[in-house]
């Protein structure tokens, strides 16, 4: 009694919160779940469980009601009957996700004891979830922010090589952020990493840019000249990358969906102005700061731990090295093409994938899914061409025969429809004999077990099971994850009954339509998702191509920025692969972006190479070794710093998805980086391109 009484709260007390659809509560003490029972009066259908029943006899009635109603034995109730389920639907644009989850949380403190314990999952809940997080974001967003401040004053130890470039990182925040607001655009939680990646690109912009001003500074001494040729130098390149970033980040419109669309937009817009907040404004700012007095120090130093490291990395993209590292690279793209292929669309791992297994949401799935049919449902759709088509004895047997179709695959784990619904009401016309549990052959008889069915009921009572008409019925199908495998499964098995019954439901005039319910909302999603990754590939490389081939005058300049770029892409979804991602809504924007702005590295280096090769007339590896002292040593300093503003995601975050998104976007900027550094450097000693005499183009 304790626990049905407590089952009566929380059904009452789900009716209470903002934005519930208050005729989709389903438990067995919600108006929505039935039974039917012989009376005095005649066969009726009533609400499951009308009033707590008392101890004793009552009960043990009650319990037997239980196991013998199939809509409610192992749906609502537990095979063990230790638990039961409560389901609540919302109207989308009358949830606020934090209020629903505060008012979630109360419930289950308040009916929480020694003896009961609540486990609540469900999108809503998520969203409430990823919300709750919100000042552990910011927090992490503070340190990743101080730890950039500090990684630009180690490495300028100077004011103006601090505050320049945090000027520009924050100006284009304020730039994204007030177009995002201009159009009414809302950033979501799960993507903040990519407005983060977009104000690090800022950073490492007007790096490269401060780190050749102070060079043309030492070598001119004169600030308007520095600023002058500085531009003359960055302008080009600088802006190529940009515009290649930012159609990379745009592209990512081409998938049919709104949150990525949305995101593309934001983001097009915010890695543009970097143009403007980084490449113009840099140099501009820099002059109003007097010739720092470490100028010669920052230039030339005589002992670095980056010229260190760089220059043994110069070393090996010269000469004989250099074919080795080209053979590697040839290597790398067939050992990384395999395992690229072999990266799972949707989520690969039950649960979502945006928590930590071992969190309070997981659990509960891990709960619900042990205890009951699963948590995640499809809905199929038979409709027939009039009003009352239910009602059909050729109707009900064709959803008889998908619901057993699909129970015949192993990741079901059950069905439930109006067929399931009406056999035990036959069974109760015919005196409770079991052999009566069956469907009437004849449509009068089916017509009364649905006016027995109706009786006493309000309506809408019956809307998860048929419409009001009788012209379309739901079959619900319960899995207990939704898996990339899982969805595949579920939606080629719904396919398959289709193409095998063609005939069958062209005859009786019926229409399947596929598919609703959380897995086939994620069918549709991943289904995009694919067709889109594939195209948003294509289309990126082709305008990336485009850029760099009018950029530098050549077809193999832009050959020996494109190898690189695409082996990160494909060594990018390897690791994704064998850390056990999925590309999903949520990943392949982080994916697009991450290997896209990893190009700006490849120019900035290419540039300075073809810099020092028309000014010592040929290339040499001192041309190289000088290329990787100033550029090289930038790009050096802006990817570690990269990999550092994101490490905070992956140890502190407590949404795995944002950890694993930080981890990969610092794998992806340490490829990218050994890209530039090693593959450019060693594609241009092995092709020797004509290009490099000319240098860059303008626009």
């Amino acid at each position: 009694q304790d626990t049905l009484r407590k089952a009566q709260e929380i059904t009452k007390r789900l009716d209470l919160i903002p934005g519930v659809n208050h005729d989709k509560i389903y438990s067995i003490a919600s108006r929505k779940v039935k039974k039917t029972r012989v009376t005095a009066d005649g066969i009726i259908t009533e609400n499951f469980m009308p009033r707590i029943p008392d101890p004793g006899e009552e009960m043990v009635n009650f319990r037997q009601t239980v196991q013998k109603n199939g809509s409610v034995y192992r749906v609502w109730v537990s095979p063990d009957e230790k638990s039961l389920l409560f389901a609540a639907s919302f109207i989308p644009s009358l949830v606020d996700p934090r209020v629903l989850f505060n008012d979630i949380q109360k419930l289950k403190r308040d009916i929480s004891d020694e003896k009961h314990r609540v486990f609540i999952t469900g999108e809503p809940v998520l969203a409430g979830w990823v919300y709750s997080y919100q000042q552990e974001t910011i927090i992490i967003f503070g340190l990743t922010f101080a730890a950039l401040v500090l990684l630009l004053f180690l490495y300028f130890r100077n004011l103006a090589g601090v505050i320049v470039p945090t000027l520009s990182m924050l100006i284009g925040g304020i730039w994204g952020l007030g177009f995002a607001g201009l159009c009414n655009f809302n950033l979501e939680p799960l993507t903040l990493v990519i407005p983060l990646l977009i104000s690090a690109r800022a950073l490492a912009h007007s790096v490269q840019i401060t780190e050749r001003y102070l060079e043309c500074l030492e070598q001119t001494n004169d600030v308007k000249a520095a600023a002058v040729e500085c531009n003359h130098s960055m302008l080009v390149p600088g802006t190529t990358g940009i515009i290649t970033d930012s159609l990379g980040i745009l592209l990512i419109a081409v998938a049919p969906i709104p949150i990525m669309q949305k995101l593309a937009f934001v983001c097009a817009f915010w890695a543009i102005n970097i143009v403007l907040n980084g490449i113009v404004f840099t140099p501009l700012m820099l002059t109003f700061f007097t010739p720092p007095k470490n100028l010669r120090a920052i230039v030339h130093p005589q002992k670095s731990l980056i010229h260190t490291v760089l220059r043994p990395v110069a070393r090996i993209t010269y000469g004989r090295p250099g074919w080795i590292v080209v053979s590697c690279m040839v290597i790398l793209f067939m050992v990384a093409g395999f395992f690229s292929t072999k990266v799972g669309i949707g989520d690969i791992n039950p649960g979502t994938p945006i928590l930590w297994p071992q969190s309070e949401y997981n659990t509960a799935v891990n709960r619900i899914n042990s205890n009951f049919p699963g948590t995640e449902e499809l809905y199929v759709l038979f409709e027939g061409k009039e009003e009352n088509a239910v009602k059909s004895h050729a109707f009900l047997n064709i959803l008889d025969s998908f619901q057993r179709h699909m129970e015949a695959s192993p990741k079901v784990s059950k069905t439930l429809c109006v067929e399931n619904l009406l056999p035990p009401i036959q069974k109760a016309i015919y005196g409770g004999y079991f052999k009566w549990q069956v469907l009437p052959t004849d449509e009068r008889s089916v017509g009364q077990l649905y006016f027995v069915l109706a009786g006493n009921s309000a309506p809408g009572d019956f809307d998860l099971y048929f419409s009001r008409d009788y012209k379309t019925a739901n079959v619900i199908i319960w899995f207990k994850d939704h898996m990339g495998e899982t969805i595949t499964e579920a939606m080629s098995r719904a396919k398959s009954f289709i193409e095998q019954n063609k005939t069958l439901l062209n005859k009786n005039g019926v229409t399947v339509r596929l598919a609703s319910g959380t897995i086939g909302v994620l069918a549709a999603v991943d289904e995009s998702v694919r067709n889109s990754q594939l195209l948003n590939f294509m289309l990126v490389t082709a305008a990336t191509f485009l850029f760099c081939a009018l950029a530098y005058r050549s077809l193999v300049a832009a050959l020996i920025l494109m190898l690189p770029l695409n082996l990160a892409n494909l060594m990018t979804l390897s690791f994704m692969k064998f850390m056990g991602i999925g590309l999903n809504v949520n990943t392949l924007p982080v994916i697009s972006v991450g290997v896209g702005v990893g190009i700006d590295y490849g120019i900035y280096l290419l540039s300075r190479l073809t810099e020092e090769y028309r000014s010592a007339g040929i290339y040499t590896l001192d041309a190289v070794t000088k290329a990787m002292l100033s550029t090289g040593k930038a790009i050096f300093f802006t990817a570690a710093s990269m990999v550092a503003g994101v490490v905070f995601w992956y140890f502190l975050s407590s949404m795995r998805f944002q950890a694993e998104m930080g981890l990969m976007l610092g794998v992806i900027m340490f490829i990218n980086m050994v890209g530039a550094l090693i593959f450019v450097p060693s594609l241009v000693y092995v092709l020797k391109p004509k290009f490099l005499k000319r240098g860059l183009g303008s626009f």
